[in-house]
């Protein structure tokens, strides 16, 4: 090749490189519209709640308190005998202060009337729970106007249903 393409050449390169380096230095970021900027907050917003929406709609239903073994925790802390029979078996043993017997589903919720009338609930604490197998218990203190109780009962899953079957009150 002859000198003189060469030296054109290397202008040639020079110059393409001179030229990308003054795009580069004068090449600024496009501006955007203002309103794509609150199309982007509003867009991350609405993601935000989509995914808010529907975690809480995975939740089980009991995780809100709507289940059987938080209707008899909820009743025993009121005292409440008639919120506890729609939860009864058709037999229950009930253990008061050492007394166990089983009963109907009807002489249960009579006994359990008499009991709170005598001993008005001040306060019942859960101490412990389980599940296993279908079944669910529970363990707690209860106060009550007629002295301390330590009170357990045991759910059964009997069908699609958790029923009481077992409820024990047992002086301390």
């Amino acid at each position: 090749m002859k000198p003189s393409m060469l030296k054109t050449e290397r202008e040639m390169q020079q110059g393409s490189i001179q030229s990308r380096e003054a795009n580069a230095n004068t090449h600024e970021a496009p501006q955007r519209q203002p309103w794509a900027r609150y199309m982007y907050v509003l867009g991350i917003l609405l993601l935000g709640g989509i995914v808010t929406i529907f975690s809480l709609s995975a939740r089980p239903l009991r995780a809100f308190g709507g289940g059987p073994f938080e209707d008899v925790v909820s009743a025993l802390k009121q005292g409440d005998a008639g919120s506890l029979s729609p939860h009864l078996d058709n037999t229950v043993e009930i253990s008061i202060g050492g007394r166990a017997s089983s009963y109907s589903k009807a002489q249960a919720e009579i006994i359990l009337k008499d009991f709170f009338a005598k001993n008005q609930v001040k306060s019942f604490e859960l101490l412990h729970q389980g599940e296993g197998g279908g079944s669910r218990y529970g363990i707690g203190n209860m106060t009550t106007s007629g002295g301390l109780y330590r009170t357990s009962f045991f759910l059964q899953k009997k069908g699609s249903a958790l029923l009481l079957n077992q409820l024990r009150f047992e002086s301390k």
